[in-house]
């Protein structure tokens, strides 16, 4: 996959592309309904014999508009949707830096620049995709500023259980610590991506070792709690159990939580080393406890109650 960083000064008709059929939108996360958009790209791209493409915008459009939001967190930040589209077997990747320049920027001249200029034959989108200033432009009115020079395919809402699914939905999931529901409405598991840094070493002492990985501000976490986790380390995937939070049984001030992951079966220095780590349930809420031996107990409860769900799973 081959991925462009543009913006609204870029000078689209110079780039040497092959024509092609492009889903557009912001696509955080990446969920099943973004993935109906992406696939129906795809194919329509193999049926013409043309070049598969995704056009996305960085950063969020809130973080231009909201003038209160300074920074956004993601589902998906964008090395993890490159990832995911690159799995996906897309063939170009257009990142379209969203500023006040392409805020202002009009729906013709949107389409002009962005669509014809990239050499898209055909647009698919979603049927409330916007583009161009205020958001005029929309998938009803692009054949007028078109004129004849593409095609479109508008898909409509994929719902589960009877609602739209939505990073808006997703987002309320994982507040709700629900990732199980999560990972249906994704089409996959939640992931994270970061290196294992120093601790404080507390867990090895009391016979739970543990990986500290540093996550990205980026990402848009869940509830903090305990978690059943695999995760992927090399060619390898270990499972085991995550806390993610502020550890209040040895910290009386609350801090940003970190995440904290011990590998069952798996005695192995891990620092400095790239962890990717798949949440798959919330298995209780963080708590404080009386005392060590209390906290030791749960512990060993947790994995249990997470050895046995691998086990059924």
């Amino acid at each position: 996959m081959k991925t462009f960083r543009l913006t609204e000064s870029s000078r689209t008709k110079d780039l040497k592309l092959d024509p092609s059929v492009a889903a557009v939108g912001f696509f955080d996360g990446v969920h099943r309904g973004h993935q109906q958009v992406i696939e129906t790209a795809k194919s329509e791209a193999q049926e013409q014999g043309l070049k598969s493409a995704v056009m996305t915008f960085d950063p969020h459009p809130s973080v231009v508009l909201k003038k209160e939001k300074q920074h956004a967190h993601y589902i998906t930040p964008l090395p993890l949707k490159q990832e995911i589209l690159e799995d996906m077997g897309i063939d170009y990747l257009f990142v379209i830096t969203f500023d006040q320049s392409l805020a202002s920027l009009s729906p013709q001249k949107f389409v002009d620049e962005f669509f014809v200029g990239l050499h898209v034959e055909h647009v698919v989108a979603g049927f409330d995709f916007s583009y161009g200033h205020k958001g005029q432009g929309s998938m009803d009115n692009l054949p007028e500023f078109a004129k004849g020079r593409l095609e479109q395919t508008v898909i409509k809402k994929v719902e589960k259980d009877e609602e739209k699914i939505s990073s808006t939905r997703i987002r309320s999931l994982l507040d709700r610590g629900e990732v199980e529901e999560v990972n249906q409405l994704l089409g996959r598991t939640f992931t994270v991506t970061g290196n294992v840094i120093q601790g404080d070493r507390r867990g090895r002492t009391i016979g739970f070792p543990t990986a500290n990985v540093d996550v990205s501000p980026d990402y848009y976490i869940p509830k903090v709690g305990v978690y059943a986790v695999s995760v992927d380390h090399k060619d390898f995937t270990y499972y085991g159990m995550a806390n993610l939070g502020v550890k209040p049984t040895f910290h009386e001030t609350a801090d940003q939580p970190n995440l904290e992951v011990h590998l069952f079966d798996v005695d192995e220095d891990l620092y400095d080393q790239t962890l990717k780590v798949h949440f798959h349930r919330m298995i209780r809420d963080e708590q404080k406890f009386n005392g060590v031996e209390e906290l030791i107990k749960q512990l060993k409860q947790d994995e249990a109650t997470i050895r046995d769900f691998f086990r059924k799973n």
